[in-house]
């Protein structure tokens, strides 16, 4: 037996001076149970090192009356009874009756300690059983497990919420939207349209090399073409490219530069602040709405009339002009209308 009896009746405090005393390695994180078991070990494994201290003693007067285990006393009575058996007296022969004899007393008299002694390791197995029972961890709840499971997600969601907020693409997304939301942007998107289409006339592609096949990708030789710049010295490129210039970016801007309704809808008091003025004077230098206007008209009247300005320019690079942009000058009337319709739509929301 150990002295784990002795060691249950003490308190938790009492349990961990003298784990400082035996110096007991990482006692401090075990429960009183576990401390006691841990303990008892210990202190049995280091008897002769701790036998002396003061603060030990009782646990080893404990151990040591508890030496001799029930088992063996219960051998002794079982050997003084088969001793005593010997010593009795034989009984005689010719009496049929059997007598009992002072043996067969003692054993009867001695079954309720010998019982008790057996019943005595019963009990401490089964201490000692619940004691360890008690360490093996038990399955969680379902409750806990969702407890569980909502916190970690909670924890992923805050994690990826701070990545996308150290991003920044929400405020380069808003950035955006506001550059967009104008009516430049439909006048510089129909623009890129027309310059898309007459480009690819009047600065047709070249080839410049090809790339040999690569294995298991592309069995065929890939061309690499770029436009032709040396068109660039030739009057067939700048005959119809300044006639596109000419018809959508600068007589437009001139007419919207002069006719400037919210320039005139919003004058410039000579009391406000220079920046002020440097601010307002910026937005109302072209009025957006008399552009497109411009700009469909004089599509219309070239493209469609074949209105040359006076023989500056042949019919053949008119044609050229209408035939290389995406649906010629009805495109052009479109788009401009478009841009005409959004600059109205603006300027009624700022009212």
């Amino acid at each position: 037996m150990s002295g784990l009896p002795y060691l249950q009746k003490l308190r938790k405090s009492d349990l961990t001076e003298i784990a400082e005393t035996s110096k007991l390695p990482d006692y401090a994180g075990l429960k009183k149970a576990e401390l006691e078991v841990a303990l008892d070990e210990h202190l049995r494994a280091n008897s002769t090192r701790y036998s002396k201290e003061p603060s030990l003693t009782d646990y080893y007067k404990r151990l040591g009356s508890s030496t001799r285990s029930p088992v063996k006393k219960i051998a002794q009575k079982v050997s003084d009874v088969v001793k005593s058996d010997e010593d009795a007296p034989a009984p005689a022969k010719k009496s049929r009756r059997k007598t009992v004899s002072p043996a067969e007393d003692t054993t009867d008299t001695d079954s309720p300690t010998v019982s008790s002694l057996i019943k005595a390791p019963a009990k401490e197995v089964a201490r000692r059983s619940s004691i360890l029972t008690s360490q093996i961890p038990i399955p969680p709840s379902p409750a806990v497990v969702t407890d569980v499971i909502d916190e970690q997600t909670r924890r992923f969601r805050t994690s990826i919420s701070h990545a996308y907020d150290r991003t920044q693409i929400h405020e380069y997304a808003d950035k955006t939207r506001d550059l967009l939301s104008s009516p430049l942007t439909v006048t510089i998107l129909a623009i890129l349209l027309e310059a898309y289409g007459l480009r690819a006339s009047v600065l047709p592609n070249k080839l410049l090399t090809e790339i040999p096949p690569i294995p298991y990708v592309k069995s065929t030789k890939t061309p690499v073409n770029v436009p032709d710049l040396f068109l660039l010295l030739d009057s067939k490129f700048w005959a119809p490219f300044s006639l596109w210039t000419l018809t959508s970016f600068i007589l437009p801007a001139f007419i919207s530069y002069f006719i400037n309704l919210p320039l005139k809808a919003h004058p410039v008091h000579s009391h406000a602040t220079r920046r002020a003025t440097v601010q307002a004077n910026a937005q109302l230098q072209f009025d957006p709405f008399v552009f497109s206007l411009a700009k469909g008209l004089i599509a219309y009247l070239v493209y469609a009339k074949h209105f040359n300005f006076g023989g500056l320019y042949q019919h053949f690079t008119i044609a050229v002009v209408n035939d290389s942009i995406l649906g010629g000058w009805f495109a052009i009337l479109i788009s401009s209308g478009l841009g005409a319709a959004v600059s109205l739509y603006e300027a009624v929301l700022k009212k």
